[in-house]
């Protein structure tokens, strides 16, 4: 069993920001499994977020220094005491193995909901020597979309934590820790790896056998002590991005460009999650079958809150965008779960002309019930939402919709279409579709070729 959230609770430093209006309290957090981790919050506009786990001495001055440089540079720093960490996971019995991931996101999303930040600012692991072994191990159990930026400072080989993570990644027990390698496939954020001339031998020799087996993992010498040289990363990964061309910059969205083979591209509304999973897995597969996608990580886009309007307005400009860009003349539109319920009134205001490109909308997991902001309630499945999603549907040509739902979900809204002439499509599983990603984009696909053809009648597909 995976324990995501645990009863330890912590309060923060420096808890009145001074970009706000008034000074408030702010709540108490959620730590979990990282025990009770010294919060810091900027008194200036926020930049970043940064989890800076403690070497094997604890939570030293070296790390007080830097927590606090990169506090009044507009950092939010979680600093963790990896010893007490550990000891505290190590003592644990429920949990066969250790996942970290989830309670820094959580703790990240309670941090910035709190401080009201604008934009969500995905988090940067960092540490030194067995924190940076750590560093390294979390990347290894880390799921797309999650963190920002790894840095890893003079890793050590392995990490003083003999019960397991939850990864697939290899792991070789000694006779003080673990020592990781990293899950198949690519890296899920940029990893960075700096020596000093301090840097363990073994550490050293690890990585660059991880980079030989094609990880994309950046290692430099450096020539800085090892807190000097993690603070001038840092402060590089926090400084605000130079100006772009990019007329779309504003927005968060994930380009995979491909040949369109069919005159058609995607643009994919994630689920509240972000980017990740059932939305990267379908937007990979229509780029390998010809149909360029643009991906929407709505937990970016619905951290501050959106209109209905403003949702539209910002979907026309993608379509205007790219459909130009690609020389394309027709778009499907697909949205799972948080995604898909704001889709019908996004398509609805659309103008006319951007309307008119719209061939398909695919909704998968669809519900009742309309939000246009993330919330920690919408994480714990606790939101009243903002509106119905079934008026706006009713609005639109039935013949344009799927509507995708698992034979184990109890609250989609696709059963109630039935006879509406949506075409309904009932998958194996809940939520998730019990993870055919293939098959769900494979049947987009299949229905926009139909579509296209000229075959807009419902087809059976259950």
């Amino acid at each position: 069993m995976i324990r995501f959230l645990a009863s330890a609770v912590v309060a923060t430093a420096f808890a009145f920001p001074a970009f706000a209006d008034a000074p408030k309290p702010l709540p108490e957090f959620t730590a979990g499994l990282l025990g009770k981790p010294q919060i810091l919050l900027p008194t200036v506009p926020v930049t970043g977020t940064v989890i800076l786990f403690a070497d094997k001495d604890g939570w030293t001055a070296d790390e007080t220094a830097l927590a606090s440089d990169l506090q009044k540079s507009g950092a939010i720093v979680v600093g963790v005491d990896t010893t007490a960490m550990y000891a505290g996971l190590e003592a644990d019995k429920e949990d066969e193995c250790i996942y970290l991931v989830a309670d820094i996101e959580d703790l990240s999303h309670q941090i910035q909901r709190a401080l009201g930040t604008p934009n969500y600012h995905s988090p940067i692991i960092a540490g030194v020597g067995t924190a940076g072994a750590l560093t390294l191990a979390i990347a290894a159990q880390t799921p797309d979309a999650t963190f920002g930026h790894s840095v890893a400072v003079d890793p050590t080989l392995a990490i003083p934590l003999k019960k397991p993570l939850c990864t697939d990644a290899p792991r070789q027990a000694t006779a003080d820790g673990s020592i990781y390698g990293l899950a198949e496939g690519d890296l899920t954020n940029p990893v960075d790896v700096l020596y000093t001339t301090a840097a363990p031998k073994d550490g050293r020799d690890h990585v660059t056998a991880l980079q030989g087996q094609g990880f994309g993992i950046k290692a430099k010498d450096v020539t800085e002590g090892a807190f000097p040289a993690l603070k001038s990363r840092l402060t590089r990964l926090l400084a605000p991005k130079p100006d772009t061309d990019n007329p779309l910059a504003d927005l968060p969205l994930v380009e995979l460009p491909a040949p369109a083979q069919h005159g058609s591209m995607a643009i994919i509304y994630s689920g509240d999650g972000g980017w990740r999973d059932l939305d990267k897995s379908i937007g990979d597969a229509f780029q390998k079958q010809g149909v360029p996608t643009i991906g929407v990580d709505s937990l970016r886009y619905f951290w501050s809150r959106k209109t209905p309007e403003q949702t539209s307005a910002d979907l026309a400009r993608i379509i205007d965008y790219y459909t130009e860009k690609w020389g394309i003349d027709h778009v499907v539109l697909v949205g799972y779960s948080f995604g898909a319920d704001v889709l019908p009134s996004a398509y609805r205001l659309l103008p006319p002309d951007e309307q008119s490109q719209v061939s398909e909308v695919s909704l998968l997991g669809l519900s009742d019930q309309v939000d246009y902001v993330i919330s920690v309630g919408a994480f714990l499945g606790t939101n009243s939402g903002d509106g119905e999603t079934l008026p706006d549907i009713k609005t639109m040509k039935p013949s344009l919709i799927q509507c995708f739902y698992g034979e184990e979900e109890d609250d989609s809204l696709c059963p109630k279409l039935e006879g509406t002439g949506v075409e309904l499509i009932k998958t194996t599983g809940g939520h998730h579709f019990d993870g055919d990603y293939d098959g769900l984009a494979r049947r987009i696909l299949d229905g926009l070729n139909r579509r296209l053809s000229g075959a807009v009648e419902p087809v059976a597909d259950r």
